[in-house]
């Protein structure tokens, strides 16, 4: 049950040590998500300001690449196109986590009630890292392009959208060649991310700290890069078409990507009545607010280590994001380029 009655007094239960407790309560650093969130107010600087409500649409025009071949002579009575645009329309997903107290579930622990409450927060705080960064992954993978110009030592997979490096013959210089199809694709000179699969991470890092003490020194490669290791991607290669299992990144250029959070004025400005009170909270992990929701009911408090006549406080978490990349014209082009080796 999630109600502390493991620690009720009457079963002489001694309290965690607490380096076990936060052995229980670990999780991982949310990366991927962090990475959206690096470049967001870039992309969308006023959004915040455009969302005034959960169900608003937010729009935004771009001017898109109108691409064509050169002339080759002056005309008196030349012809030209004209310009075109876009619109890109960011989509929020509300995630939320609940928890349940009672004014008197303390009241035969060992826990104070303010202990109490601060586990349950830690519970929410581990479980919107974990949540979110799964949802960010699986959004980079999801998106990762399907145009790559690129043909030069490696093949783009166009079925798995991924560009294959082979590994006996080029494994060592993968980054290298990483970087080669990021200028082909007109990526030159941009600083990037590279979030990989445990396998590639492995392989990348030990490459990496290699050095002159290598017989052959590949660590030349590794300049100006911010390797991320996202362990739900290993999954996520394997389950492709080929079944990758030798190492799997995806290249994220600089500014290219953005998480857009928000949380309704209510919570932004606080607000306390009669029947319920919106607040908000700074999230210490990925340094973002997160709206509180809070109500109080009359209950029977017993099933939740309270007592008859209690109160019952239930607490909601949430956040609105939109994980959203730099839109691109060409139809399946995304700034985000996934490889394997194989």
């Amino acid at each position: 049950m999630a109600n502390f009655a493991t620690a009720a007094l009457v079963k002489a239960q001694a309290k965690l040590q607490a380096a076990f407790q936060s052995n229980e309560l670990r999780f991982r650093d949310p990366a991927v998500h962090k990475l959206f969130l690096q470049n967001s107010s870039i992309m969308f600087p006023d959004y915040n300001e455009l969302k005034t409500r959960d169900d608003r649409t937010v729009e935004t025009n771009y001017a898109t690449r109108t691409a064509r071949s050169l002339g080759s002579a002056r005309s008196h009575n030349h012809t030209g196109a004209q310009g075109d645009s876009a619109v890109m329309t960011p989509s929020w997903t509300t995630y939320s986590d609940d928890f349940v107290s009672t004014i008197k579930e303390a009241d035969n622990k060992i826990y104070s009630y303010e202990e109490m409450h601060m586990s349950k927060m830690q519970n929410v705080i581990a479980n919107f890292a974990e949540g979110l960064d799964s949802a960010a992954s699986t959004y980079l993978f999801s998106n990762r392009t399907g145009v790559n110009g690129a043909t030069v030592e490696g093949t783009f997979d166009a079925t798995d959208d991924t560009f294959e490096i082979d590994e006996t013959t080029n494994g060592n210089r993968a980054i290298q060649i990483t970087k080669m199809v990021m200028d082909i694709n007109k990526y030159q000179g941009v600083r990037f991310s590279i979030v990989c699969d445990s396998i590639a991470y492995n392989k990348f890092m030990f490459n990496a700290a290699q050095g002159v003490s290598n017989a052959t020194n590949y660590s030349f490669q590794f300049q100006g890069i911010d390797f991320i290791h996202d362990p739900a991607l290993t999954a996520a290669a394997a389950g492709l078409a080929s079944a990758y299992s030798k190492g799997y990144w995806i290249a994220v250029p600089e500014g290219s990507i953005g998480a857009l959070p928000w949380i309704p004025k209510q919570n932004k400005q606080g607000l306390e009545l009669k029947e319920a009170s919106y607040g908000s909270i700074l999230n210490p992990i990925d340094g973002i607010q997160y709206a509180v929701h809070t109500y109080e009911e009359r209950a029977d408090g017993t099933s939740l280590g309270g007592y008859t006549q209690d109160v019952k406080i239930e607490t909601e978490i949430s956040v609105d994001i939109a994980y959203v990349h730099a839109p691109l014209s060409a139809a399946g082009a995304t700034p985000m380029f996934a490889f394997a080796l194989v």
